[in-house]
């Protein structure tokens, strides 16, 4: 029986939902697998260093060069981080209230437009996705102090993602954005240098958030998004029959994590309240408000960032 064997880097926290991942698509490839044996070693980052000892230390950072190496020839990565390493236009995804829902944002990722941008990576970057995976979800605003409102800290520091889309949305909502990777944002916090930030329910736990949270607004603004890619000339020497057990079980995989993702964040979200944490779900009519507050991130970029009509053919109205 002929094996395929290689291997999976988790660098990405919190490390139980990217394991999650790697562990179904593994058992969901192998069960679809008949006439071949596929060996995946998934391993983390610090797993892959103590036993493999490369010159440079792998981290999430780094992960695309092992990638492009082919040294590892599967992850997971956020889209952000691959949008400003590989693929602008991945950019598009963090546009606020881009998506009506988790079924729109299905349809669309899963559709054409994902799937273009999933194939649309920097030559050199040598990265193809294959799925997008949730490892979090609609965006939210927890806060150290007790805020039912955006309008009770306007003008103040918080902190946002790095794109700069992120920060013009914070602008945008009356914010001074405070960019900050997302594994940062506790520290960011808790030092001072912002009274809240955006961030997503899955980690707020994982990131001891709840150290600092007083309360929070469900403002759903965006999506925090991470991939399945592969190094693409590793995917190219694969028979096309392989190839087709791979796009499966990595479409399966991810499908199954968006649902499990959202569960997460409904059960931290839980656990706060349960902590004595205001949660303030927004109307439909208070999200409408905050969707006209980001109009100018729309007349900023749909134009004169994004290739013409990318925009226009995610948005539903």
């Amino acid at each position: 029986m002929k094996t395929i064997t290689l291997k999976w880097i988790i660098a990405h926290q919190p490390v139980y939902l990217f394991q999650r991942v790697a562990e179904d698509f593994k058992h969901i490839v192998n069960s679809k697998s008949k006439e071949l044996k596929i060996d995946i070693e998934i391993l983390t980052d610090e797993e892959y260093n103590a036993k493999y000892q490369p010159v440079e230390a792998a981290n999430r950072h780094n992960l695309w060069k092992f990638l492009q190496n082919n040294v590892v020839q599967i992850a997971q990565m956020q889209t952000t981080s691959l949008a400003r390493q590989s693929n602008l236009q991945m950019h598009v995804l963090d546009m606020p209230y881009l998506f009506d829902d988790h079924d729109h944002a299905a349809e669309v990722l899963e559709g054409s437009i994902g799937q273009k941008l999933l194939n649309s990576f920097d030559h050199n970057s040598k990265i193809k996705g294959l799925a997008y995976t949730y490892s979090g979800g609609f965006r939210l605003m927890p806060m150290t102090g007790s805020v039912t409102t955006l309008g009770e800290v306007a003008g103040q520091k918080i902190r946002s993602g790095m794109s700069p889309i992120a920060q013009d949305t914070m602008k945008a909502f009356g914010f001074d954005p405070v960019p900050t990777e997302i594994d940062e944002v506790s520290d960011t916090v808790k030092q001072g240098r912002a009274v809240g930030a955006e961030h997503v329910a899955q980690r707020l736990l994982p990131d001891q958030c709840d150290r600092w949270i007083s309360s929070i607004i469900d403002t759903q603004h965006s999506l925090f998004l991470t991939t399945i890619v592969v190094n693409v000339d590793w995917w190219n020497s694969l028979d096309s029959s392989i190839q087709q057990i791979f796009s499966e079980a990595a479409l399966e995989a991810a499908r199954n994590e968006r649902a499990l993702s959202l569960s997460d964040g409904e059960q931290s979200l839980q656990t706060l309240v349960d902590n004595g944490v205001c949660v303030t779900r927004l109307s439909q009519e208070e999200l409408a408000q905050l969707r006209k507050l980001t109009v100018p991130v729309y007349e900023k970029y749909t134009d004169s960032f994004f290739e013409p009509g990318l925009v226009q053919s995610i948005r539903r109205h």
